[in-house]
């Protein structure tokens, strides 16, 4: 176990290079970087814990109290398995420093062991995040005893491990059936918007107290009938039924060591298998074609953009519910909206609201903010290329403008459609999502270029763990967030006023960071 732990550290010490306080050059930034990860966890636990108490008093008014933890342990479990089965390439399996590692003196399932651990240590952000404000909502509504908080603050270390062996299950499967087809990563990407689809159309069904108890009711049945330890880990917490707990907890080490030892035994051809790449003796001789600059970098880009799964799917899957979202409005009538909102005179309110919506969804497209520490430690290309600065930048900005405009026009004309828009409410919808495309390329350019992460190994972590990433979401939800709240909270206002002033502001305020790539952006890329 000395090994595993040791192999461990070194790669999370690879991964995560600003926890390294002791031995960085740049101490200043590193801490606020860590600082900035820190608050983004916060953020995510208190919108975990808001939904969390939601559903508690839901539950509790319909003595379903006790469905609560089940729910959420269902949904954390979920969660693992979904964001984990496109990780596996990449930590699991492929991972770019593998001849390395496999070259130290110890056996492949201490290298598997320790990788499991690195994707373990990854997904307890997440549960730590989703299960502590929850047990602590139960506790104090329930009135448990200190045994439960205990119980369930221990267990919190093992409800990873099944759904990361599950999901490295599935990884291995899918890896292996699509090595060596020319779009292996089309699958990956289908598939991921498929589950996440999935799940937040699954999250629409609860519209009232009762749909939401109801529901809560059959993920928790149907998680204990399909995952039979989730029912020996609910009796444990809720009922102190020690039994259960430890079999619970016995289980999950055991599926641990013995996985790592199975896989051990495989590792290198598996390894060998996922690696492949298809070849094709159809190559023919053809007339070399030139572009310029800004025409070549920008296909490099988008090389770049179609060709990582989870830099995909991360940066699009605000674009991709935006259509679905609007396509809904088109062939629904205006009672149904209001039945399946159930609120009234919704239609009516989302004439005013889908603008800001829409701009929500794009404001979460934020492509440019990985795309500087994606170039990684080929970043000296760029540096040392004959191009000017002012190009490397706007390729970069095309990229970001020629994913999220179309979207945005598309959708813009389908909500026009659905809603019945006059010309002023259709020209609001065009324009204040477009000038969000603008303002989030730009923007996430800025904090890429201010925060990089050119060391890494693995591309999940510059695309969803990387400082960078998680500041150019933000960024966009608080500029979006800004007009929204003034919308709800100053009674009277001039809706088109507000609308078509936030248009000229985030226009300003795009055009002012424009203004600054073009006269830093030079040496802001030599600094990397």
């Amino acid at each position: 176990m000395r090994q595993v732990w040791t192999l461990t550290r070194m790669q999370l010490g690879s991964a995560f290079d600003f926890l390294n306080m002791k031995r960085s050059k740049n101490l200043k930034k590193n801490i606020s970087v860590t600082t900035i990860l820190v608050l983004g966890f916060l953020l995510f636990a208190f919108l975990s814990g808001t939904y969390s108490f939601i559903m508690a008093i839901a539950l509790k008014s319909m003595d379903l109290l006790d469905v609560l933890p089940g729910l959420f342990m269902a949904v954390t479990c979920l969660m693992i398995l979904v964001t984990s089965i496109y990780k596996v390439k990449g930590v699991l399996f492929g991972f770019k420093d593998y001849d390395i590692v496999m070259s130290l003196p110890m056996k492949s399932w201490v290298v598997v062991a320790s990788r499991l651990m690195l994707l373990y240590l990854i997904n307890m952000v997440f549960v730590l995040a989703i299960l502590v404000p929850n047990y602590i909502i139960y506790g104090v509504m329930a009135k448990a005893s200190p045994v439960f908080y205990v119980l369930s603050m221990v267990s919190l270390l093992f409800i990873p491990i099944i759904p990361i062996i599950i999901a490295s299950i599935l990884g291995v499967i899918l890896a292996v059936i699509s090595a060596g087809f020319k779009h292996s990563n089309a699958i990956h990407t289908i598939l991921m918007f498929a589950a996440t689809l999935l799940v937040i159309l699954l999250s629409f069904q609860m519209q009232s107290e009762n749909q939401i108890a109801e529901f809560g009711t059959l993920i928790r049945d149907k998680m204990v009938v399909v995952y039979p330890l989730a029912g020996w880990y609910l009796k444990g917490i809720i009922q102190s039924d020690i039994l259960s707990y430890t079999a619970f907890l016995v289980v999950s080490i055991l599926a641990l060591i013995v996985f790592s030892i199975i896989v051990g035994r495989y590792f290198k051809w598996m390894n060998t298998v996922i690696s492949a790449r298809r070849t094709t003796s159809k190559y023919k001789v053809k007339e070399l074609k030139t572009s310029g600059q800004l025409k070549a970098l920008y296909l490099k880009e988008a090389k770049r953009y179609f060709s990582c799964t989870i830099y995909l799917l991360n940066t699009s899957i605000g674009l991709v519910l935006m259509l679905v979202g609007v396509i809904a409005l088109v062939f629904l009538k205006s009672d149904q909206i209001e039945q399946i909102l159930n609120i009234p005179e919704a239609a009516g309110m989302l004439k005013e609201m889908v603008p800001y919506l829409m701009s929500f969804m794009v404001s979460l497209v934020a492509i440019t903010a990985s795309s500087i520490s994606l170039e990684g430690k080929n970043i000296w290309i760029l540096k040392s290329a004959p191009v000017p600065a002012k190009t490397i930048l706007a390729a970069k900005i095309s990229l970001s403008l020629s994913m999220t405009i179309p979207a945005s026009i598309l959708t813009s004309l389908l909500a026009g459609i659905g809603l019945k828009m006059g010309v002023l409410d259709f020209l609001l919808t065009l324009a204040l999502p477009i000038s969000y495309c603008y303002l989030t390329a730009v923007l996430g350019l800025v904090i890429n270029l201010k925060l990089p992460m050119l060391e890494w190994k693995n591309e999940t972590v510059v695309v969803k763990q990387s400082a960078a990433s998680m500041m150019g979401s933000l960024g966009g939800f608080l500029t979006v967030g800004i007009p929204i709240a003034l919308l709800f909270m100053v009674n009277g206002i001039n809706v088109m006023a507000l609308g078509y002033g936030t248009v000229v502001v985030v226009l300003l305020i795009s055009g002012i960071l424009q203004v600054y790539l073009n006269k830093n952006g030079a040496k802001l890329i030599a600094r990397l």
